[in-house]
């Protein structure tokens, strides 16, 4: 899977995602790049398991979910997502 985002002001490009997901890529890390006043450069060797942070998003969102009405909703129309601690609050 390859996936390409742009963002633009005008015409010009401010902002760029470049996601690529195979099996058998040479590398896998997850890179940052802001080119500003310090520019940053972070590299994640080895990348981020998304999995994990699916799974991560999806028990965090119980909370959120369960406060919210039925129906289809999106992640605009619940309360925000926290941190489930499995205590009451």
């Amino acid at each position: 899977m390859h996936q390409v985002g742009r963002g633009f002001i005008g015409d010009k490009e401010v902002i760029a995602l470049n996601f690529k997901a195979a099996v058998g890529e040479p590398e896998s890390y997850e890179q940052v790049h802001i080119d500003g006043e310090p520019e940053i450069q972070s590299i994640i060797t080895g990348g981020v398991n998304g999995d994990i942070a699916t799974c991560a998003i999806t028990l965090n969102a119980v909370r959120s979910v369960l406060a919210t009405s039925p129906g289809l909703k999106t992640m605009g129309d619940i309360p925000p997502v926290a941190f489930f601690t499995g205590r009451a609050v």
